[in-house]
This record gives C-alpha cells, structure tokens and sequence, in this order.
C-alpha cells in the first residue's frame, strides 16, 4: 500500500521538466552611468543573473561560478535607445532616392532591415523605435522576426505607415508617384477617416502613431490632428508628429501630441508650449562631419556647401540649447536612413549622440536622452534604460571614459548585452 502511494509522487518528480541553471555574470567597470540621477559613479560591479540586474554597488556579493567582466578603463550605461529609426529604407542622396528605395521588394527590405538590426545592436543600441517608410506595417513584420530570432535582438516598436496629408510625406510627388504614397503612407481625408486610420493601426499592433504634420506643401486640418490624437489617447497609445517647421509644430502641440519630430526651426514661444504641456523633442541632427558627407552629397561643395552647412548647425544647436534651457524633454533619435558607402548603418545612427554633445549638450544629457528619457516615452522605463535591480540586462561597456573623451568613447564598444545575453561584436 505505501509503495502504491508513492507512486504517483515519483512519477511526477520524474517527469517535472528540470530548471534550468541560473547564469550570473559580475561586470566591473571604472565608471558607472546612472541614467536616473544623471550623473557618472566610480568602481561600480553589476551583477546580472540571467536576463535581469540582480545588484548594482562596489564589493558586490558574488554567487558561486560567476563569470567576471573587469573593465576599470571603461565606462558602463544602460543599453542605448533610438526613438526614430527607419531600418527599412536604405537610400542614396538624389532627387529618386526615394521612390528607388520604397520600390524594393518586400523580401529584400526586411533581409536588410534584419542586417542593420544588427548593426544597432553591436555599437550598443539594444532598443529602437521605427517611425515609417516602412511599407504597409513591415516595421512590426521586422520586430516579430528580431523578437523569434533565438538570438540577442534589437528590441523594436513600430509606428506602421505615417499618417499624412495627401502627398504623403513629400507635396512634390503628387499626385506624380500613387505607388510610393500609398505603399508609404496612409493618407488622411477628413476626420473621420483619421479616426478609421488610427483604428487600424492599433489593431495590427503599432507602438505609436506618428503623423506628418507638414509637406513641402500641405499639411493636416486642425480637425484631422485633433481627430488622430484623440482616438490614439482613448486606446492608450501615444502620438508623434514630424513637423519640420515652427509653425507645423505648434499646431501639433495645441492639438495635444505627445512629441515633436526634428523641429529643425522652433521659436520660443513654441518651445515654452512644448515645456508647459511636457511634449518631448526628438531632434534628429548630424554632427560637422555626416553634415558635410550630406552637403557633398546633393552637390554643394567648397566654400558654398561649408557656409550653408554652418548657416543650418548653428541653427539646431540654438534651437536644442533652448529647448534644454527650457526643460523640455529630450530625447535621442538619428532618422538614420542614408547609403553612405563605407560607413556601418548602426555607426551612422550613433553620430546623432555626437551632434548633441557638438551642441554644447551635457554628456550626461545627452546619454540621458538616449537612454532614461527615451524608455520613458516608449513607455518601457519599468524594464529598462536605466541600470539597477530589477530591471532588464540592457547594458554597453564603452572602452573608455566618456566624462574626458565622448566622441572617442563612443566608437570603442566593448561588452553588449541584451536581456542578460553577450552580443557577438564582430560581422
């Protein structure tokens, strides 16, 4: 009878499926980045216990087979953030570059999308958030591919095709070019059709909507905005808005979005708005050095190309140390979609952290925007952006100090890990 008893009890310890062994993984580093606080700390240990930071402090204690990482040159941050990718164009400087670049095939778009998702991930972004030209919601067919990959991934959220005025995005194709608008694109056509867009977004599962505020020559109604940011809030979901020019983004700002895209000229008055209803600025700026590969590019060379690229670097940077006078939230995006030969996709979207230190932006600052700020937007701050217990192991060890040298530092990438796992820096 006692026999009988236990069986049962054997046969389940023996057929409960065994637990897996915890890995931990202890990284030292020089010096400590914390997001939160926004300062830099010395002799910092971190201790990772499979995907997530157990212990962040000195003299840590350290389990049983713990593998270390010591690095006392260098300088550790939470895993880096773009908020405004375009992983699927990938376009030459010229007057058809886009059309060209949106006449891919679907299949070829996605191959490259995933190849510069790894790019991003070994410079040390482990997280983006793709804002269109897209096609017709490849950005959420690319974060389902990353997501089941059975590798460390980019992390993605997806905005699905831009909403925008008839033209799409550029007022000097139209009605010239039907399939680049309506691949790119959801055109609006009143208020109630913004609502029936926004409708459709959500439900193929987008992160955000993002909507162009301004053609070369058109922009939405007040009544098509306002439409679009109301539906997206009553679900839950935030709203973004490329709006080139002042008054374009002011008018998204009244109507209650969530951020401004680029914002490339922006008065004061807007600014204080922005700093009075906590919309945040994405400001997707280059540095001297991709300014002038992108001046050459269009053809103004010499003196003209170098006068007309200080002219507009002197203007952003006004503008960005306004915006940080003022209290806005910043946060770090690249827009990075350009064919640039000899330069790696995800090393072109890191200069963008380079421009705002070029702009006389606090380091601190300016890893902030790529990190703490940018978790807050796309609404992921409990898991990550910022290293402490609890939280995802999202982080880059950086070969050097950032608080002496950033421009150097940031090329020099170490240690990435996403969720816990090391990324393979090399091709």
């Amino acid at each position: 009878m006692r026999s009988l008893f236990l069986l049962p009890l054997l046969l389940a310890f023996f057929s409960a499926p065994a637990q897996s062994p915890k890995t931990a993984l202890l990284v030292r580093a020089g010096k400590l980045y914390d997001a939160e606080k926004n300062v830099f700390l010395t002799n910092q240990e971190i201790l990772v216990v499979d995907d997530k930071i157990v212990a962040v402090g000195t003299k840590l204690k350290r389990p049983r087979n713990v593998r270390v990482i010591d690095l006392p040159s260098g300088t550790v941050t939470p895993g880096l953030i773009d908020a405004h990718t375009h992983l699927l164009l990938n376009q030459l400087f010229d007057e058809q570059a886009m059309a060209v670049a949106s006449k891919i095939p679907a299949t070829e778009r996605l191959s490259k999308a995933l190849a510069f998702a790894d790019d991003y991930l070994r410079v040390g972004f482990t997280t983006a958030r793709d804002l269109g030209n897209s096609g017709q919601f490849l950005d959420l067919e690319l974060k389902n591919r990353l997501a089941k990959s059975g590798k460390p991934a980019l992390e993605l959220y997806g905005s699905g095709p831009i909403l925008s005025p008839p033209g799409g995005q550029f007022g000097r194709l139209y009605p010239a070019d039907s399939f680049l608008i309506n691949q790119e694109y959801r055109v609006i056509r009143g208020a109630d059709d913004a609502k029936t867009a926004v409708l459709e977004h959500i439900r193929r599962g987008v992160s955000v909507i993002k909507v162009c505020m301004n053609t070369d020559n058109r922009v939405l109604a007040p009544e098509e905005i306002k439409a679009i940011v109301a539906t997206a809030h009553q679900n839950k979901i935030p709203v973004t808005a490329h709006a080139t020019y002042d008054e374009s983004a002011r008018d998204a700002v009244l109507a209650g979005v969530d951020g401004i895209e680029h914002g490339y000229t922006l008065s004061d008055s807007t600014l204080s708005l922005m700093a009075q209803r906590g919309t945040y600025l994405v400001p997707t700026d280059p540095s001297w050095t991709q300014g002038r590969i992108r001046v050459a590019a269009v053809g103004m060379k010499g003196p003209e190309g170098e006068e007309y690229l200080k002219q507009a670097l002197t203007g952003f940077h006004d503008r960005l140390q306004r915006a940080h006078k003022k209290g806005i939230w910043l946060v770090a995006g690249s827009d990075y979609y350009n064919n640039i030969p000899n330069l790696n996709r995800g090393a072109g979207a890191m200069d963008v952290l380079l421009s705002y230190q070029e702009a006389n932006i606090p380091v601190t600052t300016v890893l902030q925007m790529a990190t703490y700020n940018a978790a807050k937007v796309l609404g992921i701050s409990e898991q990550t952006g910022v290293l402490k217990p609890g939280m995802k192991a999202d982080l880059v060890v950086f070969d050097g100090d950032f608080e002496t040298n950033f421009p150097q530092t940031l090329s020099k990438v170490k240690l990435v890990l996403k969720a816990g796992k090391e990324v393979n820096l090399t091709n």
